[in-house]
């Protein structure tokens, strides 16, 4: 589904299972369309992903020029160390980690910034991090370094994708906003673990 009637800039969200029984209609598509109610000039693409295959796909298409006006990619999966989970927990390639990832999205997220909404996956080395960045060449990289309360991460979500389409696309528009989400909403950063690491200028 595609929000399309906005002027300004969005994101481009893509979900993936978060139960093995499929009668549990638990998404975040609701985080992205209030937001998208709240601020006019707010759009959003919300695709499911259940699989590898799947991810990779939409992952495609949002660095297409086509969707440049979704500069920020929203990856909703249940997470671990480094990794997102895939699919119901049955699969035998369930984690894709950030260096898989990297590879995937390599050369192509000029100008973009990529947030991960899963615990635990921006629990590793800060040096792996800004590899990805060089590597992808994303403005910057978010998420979470703790197991996190879906309904916390949820509010905090709507104040963080709010400040990130209101700064520019540089390196001092994200650095200005992750300044800005650290000293507002410090109790919510703190509890969630929340990190985002900016690129460094070249």
């Amino acid at each position: 589904m595609v929000s399309s009637t906005k002027t300004g800039r969005g994101i481009f969200a893509i979900e993936g299972e978060w139960h093995s029984d499929l009668r549990q209609g638990l998404s975040f598509r609701p985080i992205v369309e209030l937001l998208s109610k709240m601020d006019n000039r707010i759009s959003f693409v919300h695709r499911d992903a259940a699989t590898r295959e799947e991810l990779f796909y939409y992952l495609d298409k949002w660095t297409q020029k086509r969707y440049s006006r979704y500069p920020i990619l929203y990856l909703g999966y249940h997470g671990v160390e480094e990794c997102i989970l895939i699919g119901d927990g049955r699969c035998r390639d369930r984690q894709l980690s950030l260096k898989e990832l990297g590879q995937q999205l390599e050369g192509r997220c000029a100008q973009r910034i990529i947030y991960l909404g899963s615990c635990e996956t921006m629990k590793m080395d800060g040096r792996k991090l800004k590899a990805f960045l060089r590597q992808t060449g994303a403005l910057a990289v978010c998420g979470y370094r703790e197991q996190v309360n879906m309904l916390r991460s949820a509010a905090f979500e709507l104040l963080l994708f709010h400040a990130l389409l209101q700064n520019t696309l540089t390196i001092q528009g994200a650095r200005a906003t992750e300044r800005n989400i650290q000293r507002d909403e410090k109790p919510l950063c703190r509890d969630l673990g929340f990190r985002m690491v900016v690129r460094t200028a070249t």
